[in-house]
């Protein structure tokens, strides 16, 4: 079997299991980003929900296998049928998925403090919005070591390690092709993981998998090349074996997270329930589809909607004197606030912005092909 069609199997699945994990994975981090701002914070109810952190650690994990399974055939494919991808190329094309989407989110942001503190309404927490993080924010390199506490849309710095990821991703992916086992790639991949984890643990006090934000690439890179390699796995098991796999596996988390803390044995669990959607196939479930489609508009927006959402619940708290379960009710509807919110994102700022960058790179690609005029 040639190199290609070893590593090019099949392809990613729409409309199935892996879509409804990415909008979960998204939802989870809402859950996680607002969990201190129930009326009584839900990490003092249980500590699961202070290892939120491992939804952050799935979703970097989950890109990783999504990405080579969409364009790991590409990259290793012949130049006449669209692969060869340099890797210039490559990351063009992934800053132009998240960049412009990034930065309308950001300047919202901006428009949202510079509007409340002309009419006199300071920010709950000052220290989110410091005009130094700014900078960092706008070129995506908050996770690149950069100092101080990552403010403004916080969540965004799973898109700074990604940036270094996607620039790797061919060169890592051609790589993998010239080992032939795919269990042996990923048995490098966890020995990576846990080299970095403990050599972060010995330096810093703190696993890789839980650093500060600023250490974004030590955290993401090695979550990412596993979930790549996890793509390598050969997907012949049946679709109802595989269904099996990922229900076990999902439940397999809840119950370790209400036993205690076991992140080494969640993240294990959590890469067999990447496996496993994956080599379950499409489902045919246009509503998981959706969800899928919304799940970067839900990461991307939802930090900025919970400002607004709990600002607003905070002024009617006082002028109303609500309380005890209906504080809980307005709480729980952040959450489907933030869903909202996503979908008008997703439906009128970046899907009509990818149609029109789509029209752009065809345009540009076609002048540079074009013979000069003499």
């Amino acid at each position: 079997m040639s190199r290609t069609a070893t590593m090019s199997q099949a392809g990613l699945s729409r409309g199935g299991a892996l879509d409804l994990l990415r909008f979960v994975a998204a939802l989870f981090i809402v859950l996680y980003h607002v969990a201190e701002r129930a009326p009584v914070s839900l990490f003092a109810i249980h500590p699961a929900f202070g290892r939120g952190y491992l939804a952050t650690d799935f979703f970097l994990m989950l890109s990783g296998y999504v990405l080579a399974k969409t364009y790991g055939p590409r990259v290793l494919g012949p130049k006449d049928q669209g692969g060869g991808v340099s890797t210039a190329e490559f990351l063009k094309r992934r800053l132009l998925r998240i960049w412009p989407a990034h930065l309308v989110m950001l300047a919202l942001f901006v428009a949202f403090v510079l509007v409340t503190g002309a009419i006199g309404l300071a920010p709950q927490n000052p220290q989110w919005f410091q005009w130094s993080q700014l900078p960092p924010q706008v070129f995506l390199v908050q996770a690149w070591f950069v100092p101080g506490a990552s403010g403004w849309n916080m969540p965004t710095w799973t898109l700074s390690a990604l940036i270094v990821c996607y620039a790797g991703f061919p060169a890592a992916w051609r790589a993998t092709a010239r080992i032939a086992s795919p269990w042996t790639t990923l048995a490098i991949g966890v020995a990576l993981f846990l080299a970095v984890d403990h050599a972060a643990k010995v330096v810093t006090g703190i696993p890789a998998h839980q650093l500060p934000l600023r250490f974004g690439l030590v955290r993401g890179i090695p979550l990412f090349v596993l979930g790549m390699l996890i793509a390598r796995l050969p997907t012949t098991i049946a679709p109802r074996l595989a269904d099996g796999l990922a229900i076990l596996a999902g439940v397999g988390v809840l119950a370790l997270q209400v036993a205690g803390r076991f992140d080494h044995a969640s993240l294990a669990l959590l890469g067999l329930l990447i496996y496993a959607a994956g080599a379950s196939g499409a489902k045919g479930w246009g509503w998981a589809g959706l969800a899928g489609r919304l799940s970067f508009s839900l990461f991307l927006s939802n930090q900025l909607v919970a400002v607004v959402w709990f600002g607003l619940l905070r002024a009617v708290e006082s002028k109303l004197g609500v309380q005890g379960p209906m504080l809980w009710v307005a709480w729980a509807l952040a959450l489907p606030a933030c869903v909202a919110a996503a979908w008008l994102f997703e439906r009128f700022v970046d899907a009509p912005l990818q149609v029109w960058i789509r029209g752009w790179s065809r345009k540009d690609t076609a002048a540079k092909t074009e013979p000069a005029l003499a």
